[in-house]
């Protein structure tokens, strides 16, 4: 957050400079140690799929969102065919298999189109990722889905990560209980599919909220609380949504909030967690709410994967997300939810 707050600063060319290159080792950096985390947590047996019951639209979507741009940049075309289907499976899990499919076809592709597509295969759906990349040697095939292993990528500058990302899509399809399929066709391209359960029952559309055309940057002005046990992360949140014009206030658990509040509610409730003395952030927006009568909107943040963790949030009706927080997901999660 810090470094995201030096980022957007007028700075001197030569700082700007360094300080982007800050940014990028410490995002490289990163997703190494999540990468790490997730091969170990898996290999232990620590993951369990939390399934339920989701429109095709809901999963698809948000990665559709996010590739868009990242495709665009490549000056690549992504192009979607979902149709109206309804899958059971743990959405998280498959959220992070699809964004590699999509992370690596957009990495391989110099030219053409990535198309995400989905198509039933008897009491499946196999949701595929396209691309017109440069393809994988049959005798490569198999070695893909091992740790630490790369295809050639010219120079170094060119590599992102270590070669984790399709081992962790291997061990997540194996605990879910899918088929993935790869096929290439070198100098042409590849099709990296999954086999999911298909559900009968197709729940209703979500309404999602979206800004006003016209509605401008929402942040400006806004009344934020941030709740958290940890004064540092206090103060880079506070310079970090300082500068994009929020009104920030700041406490570390419920009385030290009520007293800085002064009796007027927060538009916004950024919350860690796990606060201090077991004291759940879950709670205190709770008590937050019940004090002003006001279904003040909130936002989780927390470290904490766990299915609990989950419930406990869907109790709250409130997004969560994890550290590290990303500055660019936490603007959009809030521009949401005060647009």
């Amino acid at each position: 957050m810090l470094i995201s707050t030096l980022r957007e600063r007028q700075l001197p060319d030569i700082e700007q400079v360094l300080v982007e290159r800050t940014h990028q080792a410490l995002e490289g950096a990163e997703d190494l140690l999540t990468d790490l985390l997730d091969i170990s947590r898996l290999d232990q047996a620590a993951v369990k799929p939390d399934v339920a019951l989701y429109r095709l639209d809901e999963l698809l979507a948000p990665l559709v969102s996010e590739f868009q741009s990242v495709a665009e940049a490549a000056g690549l075309n992504l192009r979607v065919h979902m149709g109206d289907f309804a899958i059971n499976t743990d959405l998280r899990l498959m959220t992070r298999i699809l964004r590699n499919f999509l992370s690596n076809a957009c990495r391989y592709t110099d030219e053409g189109c990535i198309l995400l597509g989905a198509r039933r295969r008897g009491e499946m759906l196999r949701l595929e990722v396209w691309d017109t990349g440069r393809g994988i040697a049959a005798d490569r095939l198999d070695s893909i889905f091992l740790e630490f292993n790369q295809l050639d990528v010219g120079r170094a500058a060119d590599r992102k990560g270590v070669g984790l990302g399709l081992a962790i899509v291997e061990r997540i399809a194996k605990i879910l209980g899918y088929r993935i399929q790869v096929r290439s066709w070198p100098g042409r391209g590849s099709v990296f599919s999954i086999d999911v359960p298909i559900s009968h029952e197709v729940p209703l559309p979500i309404s999602l909220a979206a800004p006003l055309p016209g509605a401008g940057n929402p942040l400006p002005g806004r009344r934020l609380l941030v709740l958290d046990n940890e004064v540092s992360i206090l103060e880079s949140m506070s310079a970090l949504l300082g500068q994009w014009g929020c009104d920030v206030v700041i406490a570390t658990d419920e009385c030290s909030a009520l007293a800085a509040l002064q009796g007027r509610a927060p538009e916004l409730i950024l919350a860690d967690y796990h606060l201090d003395h077991g004291v759940v952030g879950c709670d205190v927006v709770r008590h937050l709410r019940e004090h002003f009568n006001q279904p003040i909107a909130a936002v989780i943040i927390t470290a904490d994967r766990t299915d609990q963790c989950r419930r406990s949030l869907r109790q709250l009706d409130a997004p969560l997300l994890n550290k590290p927080v990303k500055p660019g997901k936490l603007r959009a999660v809030l521009s949401q939810l005060l647009g």
